[in-house]
């Protein structure tokens, strides 16, 4: 979903490790996003691959319309989590 208009309030800092699923390397960071609406500021955080992250090419502080993916996963034990991602125009299915 394209969503505009998202202030990039907070960059995280980079985390890095190892897919025990796959093996395969992953580099994400979170990010604070920002908007305006009725109640006045509302936020978000949501999860970006570095690589993406590097090549949209946002700052903080920056205005920007950002592809997103949301996806809830619930857990056997009850549990429900959120999965919020930037991601590129050609990832969003």
């Amino acid at each position: 979903m394209k969503v505009e208009n998202l202030t990039i309030r907070k960059v995280g800092e980079l985390k890095t490790g190892v897919s025990q699923a796959t093996g395969n390397r992953w580099a994400i960071r979170s990010i604070l996003l920002a908007w305006e609406d009725e109640t006045g500021e509302s936020y978000m955080c949501a999860i970006v691959d570095d690589d993406v992250w590097k090549s949209l090419g946002y700052s903080e502080g920056d205005t920007a319309t950002l592809n997103l993916r949301f996806r809830t996963k619930p857990y056997q034990s009850g549990y429900v989590s959120n999965d919020i991602r930037i991601v590129s125009p050609e990832n969003l299915q």
